[in-house]
């Protein structure tokens, strides 16, 4: 869809909030653009930190922004916020979200994943309520292979994944996560090709669709970051392209979800390895989620507007 006619379907786009601000501004940036692109003419609603709202510069409120829509795309990220309730009481679909979602954390993925016989990496989990020993990081030293993924349990926007080659770097982030109150996951970094792929629930006529992957491109034996290059996967062949939709379907299904996501997966074997499921992918058209989509010839806007055209 390419038209510069105005859709008279109302759509609003909520963005801003107190979890994850800055990326939900620029998500929900892109998406109005696109939308704005396609036809739509999307209100643009604002939530500051103490949950209050503004629309074209003047305050409003979530009711009365509710009765002139028709659905929502909200990119807060606050899964409990009280307006998502009365969204569906008020009949209003909050496209792009999560009505079953799930706060597992990474650990909890995994062992979903083992209960179904997929492949995971081997892992120790660190609990921020319990004291940390000294022996306790010569044991994790001594247990897993050098270089070292350190991580919050939780995705944390503060607190990224971290790449530990010494010892001493081992006691002092264990430390500082610890005085954080966060859980900690440590696995094993095995530098390798790192994909990323969207899933689509209900998309171009399958119960669930996924697009060609993405892999990023990590520089030197960095891990792979968001501002890193990323390159469609134009030339898979048949059977790698099968392995891939194998894994992602696998994945999905453990972990019984029926919304969008974001995975990430690594070649094993003869096959592929799912090692993170992100129900809350970035929506900004430089992230590893609408890269992907991208390669179905269709862009965030337009993946909305065939939700709105589908009725899903």
């Amino acid at each position: 869809m390419n038209s510069t006619a105005t859709i008279s379907y109302n759509i609003a786009v909520i963005r801003g909030g107190k979890i994850n601000t800055n990326q939900s501004l620029e998500d929900g940036k892109d998406i109005l653009r696109s939308l704005t692109a396609i036809g739509y003419v999307p209100l643009d609603i604002l939530v500051d930190f103490d949950g209050s709202w503004t629309m074209k510069g003047m305050p409003t409120d979530a009711h009365y922004v509710f009765t002139i829509i028709d659905s929502v795309v909200d990119t807060t990220q606050e899964m409990n916020a009280p307006y998502r309730e009365l969204a569906k009481k008020m009949g209003i679909p909050l496209l792009l979200s999560h009505d079953d979602y799930i706060t597992l954390d990474r650990e909890d993925m995994y062992r979903l994943f083992r209960q179904h016989g997929l492949p995971t990496p081997k892992t120790l989990t660190v609990r921020s309520n319990t004291e940390i020993p000294k022996e306790t990081f010569r044991t994790i030293w001594n247990t897993f292979h050098t270089p070292l993924i350190v991580r919050p349990l939780k995705k944390d926007k503060k607190y990224e994944s971290v790449l530990i080659r010494k010892y001493s770097d081992l006691e002092k982030v264990l430390a500082e996560y610890h005085d954080n109150n966060l859980d900690v996951h440590i696995f094993t970094y095995k530098p390798t090709r790192t994909l990323s792929i969207a899933v689509l629930p209900n998309f171009r006529g399958k119960k669930l669709y996924t697009p060609l992957a993405v892999e990023t491109f990590s520089q030197g034996s960095s891990l792979p970051r968001k501002e890193h290059s990323m390159r469609a996967m134009l030339k898979v062949g048949e059977k790698e392209n099968g392995s891939i939709q194998k894994a992602v379907e696998l994945a999905y299904h453990a972990l019984g979800i029926n919304g969008h996501a974001c995975m990430d997966m690594i070649p094993y074997k003869d096959g592929y390895m799912v090692v993170n499921v992100d129900l809350q992918p970035s929506l900004s058209k430089d992230g590893r989620f609408a890269q992907s989509l991208a390669t179905t010839g269709v862009d965030l806007g337009q993946y909305v507007h065939s939700r709105v055209s589908t009725g899903v």
